[in-house]
């Protein structure tokens, strides 16, 4: 495989913060729901000397973009996040306009804790809503309500210097095409400039997995989803990734790098990290379970993306995007492409599933994206 150009490939940091007050029974995050008495200033101990640590990834480069992920962070004391943030800003590790994300649970959403947030450099909040239906919160088993997730947007668009995201699921049990449409109206009724839109998928490891269930079919979550880009493209949001929307190009600049093959270090428990050498690139996995990460947070399970390999994870990568990459851009980027990428490409455009003048799938290759990203296999 061809050298690569690390000390110019974007980085970003994704942080792990894994607590839940419950096991919600579609999810198969890395969390856990039983924090001991200190538990939490340990792993906060563990993340700082694994960012030490990290200086090998690192090399010389600041990070454009932060996102404390969970697990619930919101569910972390204030004085703890400002001890990473603090850590990041006297190491002059951030660039001057790094977006730092935050993920809420709506209960957990009141005006001290956002502030303090902002106070110490939190500038998007990303809020777990899912529905502002009751009946579909219900077959979600959420722990929140549709008023919760109203107070919870009240509150947070009273703290001016943070942007705020939602995510909505549909093809939920008992949802309906009615239903759905009125959470995209809500949606829109709200001074918010991105959404996180999600199908429900079934995943193995999780709860839902071992149950019999009535989601909708096929037919009704093809209503849905047409409803939705009606509805948003109406109020100026428009699809600029599979699972998301924006109004004024409020892209996450967090999730950009990941799709346009930036660098990302994961620190906490189970984070994954994707970085760039100089002659391989390898994908990165810390220990899951929380005391394994406190005792040794450096220790990795890595993987090289091989030379076999590499076309698909790019295509899997660059392909989620709506309006595609240019050549352009990616030569900016130092993004190489293999001969055998440009092959596939080629088969790709014979075959009307991607476009001639980027990188890019047309409707019907963006239709059937995983068919399309195959062909790079």
């Amino acid at each position: 495989m061809k050298r690569f150009n690390p000390e110019e490939t974007p980085l970003s940091l994704y942080i792990h913060l894994p607590w839940c007050e419950k096991q919600c029974p579609y999810c198969d995050f890395n969390i856990a729901t039983n924090k001991k008495d200190g538990e939490e200033e340990s792993l906060i101990k563990a993340i700082l000397n694994d960012l030490d640590a990290s200086k090998k990834y690192i090399l010389d480069r600041k990070f454009i973009s932060v996102y404390f992920g969970g697990g619930t962070p919101s569910l972390v004391k204030a004085k703890n996040i400002e001890k990473i943030l603090l850590t990041l800003i006297k190491n002059e590790m951030l660039e001057n306009d790094c977006e730092i994300s935050f993920e809420f649970n709506p209960r957990e959403v009141n005006l001290d804790y956002v502030s303090t947030l902002s106070d110490i450099g939190v500038n998007r909040a990303s809020i777990g809503i899912q529905s502002f239906d009751e009946n579909t919160l219900k077959s979600l088993e959420r722990n929140h309500d549709a008023q919760d997730a109203l107070k919870a947007l009240d509150i947070i668009a009273g703290v001016r210097s943070i942007k705020t995201s939602i995510d909505l699921i549909y093809g939920v049990m008992n949802q309906t095409p009615l239903s759905f449409e009125n959470d995209i109206k809500v949606f829109c009724s709200q001074n918010i400039s991105h959404l996180s839109m999600y199908q429900l998928t079934i995943e193995p490891n999780t709860i839902f997995y071992k149950k019999e269930l009535k989601i909708p079919k096929d037919t009704q979550i093809e209503e849905m989803e047409l409803i939705a880009k009606n509805l948003l493209n109406e109020n100026s949001f428009y699809q600029y990734e599979v699972s998301a929307w924006a109004k004024d190009n409020s892209f996450s600049r967090h999730n950009m790098n990941y799709w346009m093959y930036g660098d990302f270090l994961g620190l906490g428990p189970g984070a994954h990290s994707k970085i760039t050498f100089e002659n391989s690139i390898k994908r990165m996995v810390k220990l899951k379970k929380v005391g394994s990460y406190i005792k040794s947070p450096s220790q990795v399970t890595e993987q090289e993306v091989s030379i076999d390999g590499y076309d698909i994870d790019l295509a899997m990568n660059l392909l989620r995007l709506k309006n595609g990459v240019s050549f352009n851009e990616l030569k900016k980027r130092k993004i190489y492409l293999t001969e055998t990428f440009i092959k596939k490409l080629e088969k790709g455009i014979e075959s009307n599933l991607l476009e001639k003048s980027d990188i890019k799938a047309t409707d019907i290759g963006y239709k059937f994206l995983n068919d399309t990203v195959n062909l790079f296999s």
